[in-house]
């Protein structure tokens, strides 16, 4: 059997592309919806700051790949790299829709 997080291990993060959906998710399952701000500088380069302690805990980061799709997975990748360099116990990627996947039929 598997053992199930207590929510309070568990954070829902997500960037840019769909923040509504993020809220959602988070509400729906009862877990804390972790400040992530992403922007870009003027030379267009992705910056995160994650405002919540994400050190020991399941991370689970929301990020479709919808309009902009170059720049939502850079995001989810920078992210994830936050999260890996905040000392976060597990880092899940979640992607509704995943840009690129119907090229390789």
């Amino acid at each position: 059997m598997m053992d199930v997080p207590a929510s309070s291990d568990v954070m829902i993060i997500g960037g840019n592309s769909h923040p509504e959906l993020v809220n959602l998710i988070a509400n729906r399952l009862g877990v804390k919806n972790g400040g992530c701000a992403v922007y870009h500088k003027t030379n267009r380069e992705t910056m995160v700051e994650i405002g919540d302690s994400v050190r020991g805990k399941d991370i689970y980061i929301i990020q479709t790949g919808t309009k902009d799709v170059n720049n939502n997975i850079m995001e989810l990748l920078i992210m994830a790299y936050a999260c890996k360099t905040s000392s976060a116990k597990s880092i899940v990627g979640v992607i509704p829709y995943l840009p690129y996947s119907k090229q390789c039929k």
